[in-house]
């Protein structure tokens, strides 16, 4: 029978991974909704996020600078890769942009390899979030929550970001009717790259932030995408809330599962996505913008 402080500490486990994993699926979803892209680059991106965040923590000696610079580092690389290669295959068939972001996933996986070699690195965790709290029985690690609270409070802003904001609403008029926002006087080409570049941002931090908790090697990308596309389908494509219930959904899944059956895992989470999607075919909140 499973303990309260283990079944306490494995639901802290659960929406930590669950609301990091909503960063990665988030900006995923933001970019279909509003860019109709499935991007497999996505994962390459996050993967970036964690090897910039060894180096920037390695040579600059701060985990701090590079949870700030880094991110702002793979959305540049984000804007790029969205201004020279896929801003021209706008409104072709999806398949081009599935097979493009893949080659590309394929090429920064080759160059990573180059550059930091296949080996596993990991970021160090600065002093002040190393060691443990504890409360009675329970015993959980200060960097976990630290990323649960950051996370959540990143998770937060940007939903009320799309919500409320000015901005929010132009991401979501421009993802409803181009035409209509273009002939309003906006450039809607801009609007596109600066939420590619925002997804592309979310994607960063969660590297940054994973890559000091698990090991950092050149996998990483493809295994966090697979991840991130489950959560998206599950959630319903284009729809940030459903990507964020469905990623503490699947990180909570993963958290009850190791104790359950470690094995399992992947079994129990594609055995959700069939049943959803048997359901629900679009999946739990069924949008196809960016909402």
């Amino acid at each position: 029978m499973i303990e309260a402080d283990t079944l306490i500490r494995a639901t802290l486990l659960g929406l930590q991974l669950g609301m990091t994993l909503a960063l990665v699926a988030a900006g995923l979803t933001l970019i279909f909704g509003m860019l109709d892209v499935i991007n497999f680059a996505h994962g390459a991106l996050y993967m970036l996020g964690a090897y910039f965040g060894v180096t920037f923590a390695t040579e600059l000696g701060s985990f701090w600078l590079a949870l700030a610079l880094v991110p702002l580092l793979v959305g540049f690389v984000g804007g790029v890769i969205e201004v020279l290669s896929l801003r021209p295959l706008y409104g072709r068939n999806p398949l081009y942009h599935i097979l493009l972001t893949f080659g590309i996933a394929i090429m920064v996986q080759g160059l990573v390899v180059e550059i930091w070699g296949a080996q596993s690195l990991r970021i160090s965790v600065p002093t002040v979030l190393s060691g443990t709290l504890s409360y009675g029985p329970i015993r959980y690690p200060v960097y976990w929550l630290f990323v649960l609270v950051v996370s959540t409070l990143l998770i937060g802003l940007a939903w009320v970001a799309i919500a409320k904001s000015d901005i929010g609403i132009l991401i979501r008029a421009s993802a409803h009717d181009t035409e209509m926002v273009s002939a309003l006087g906006f450039d809607v080409s801009k609007v596109f790259t600066g939420v590619f570049v925002f997804g592309a941002v979310l994607a960063g931090i969660a590297g940054v932030l994973l890559g000091a908790s698990r090991s950092v090697n050149p996998g990483m990308g493809f295994g966090v995408i697979i991840q991130a596309f489950v959560i998206v389908v599950i959630g319903g494509l284009g729809s940030f809330r459903g990507a964020v219930y469905s990623a503490l959904l699947i990180g909570l899944i993963i958290a009850y599962g190791a104790l359950i059956a470690p094995s399992l895992t992947d079994l129990f989470i594609f055995t959700l996505m069939a049943i959803v999607l048997i359901a629900k075919p679009n999946g739990l909140f069924g949008a196809t913008e960016a909402t």
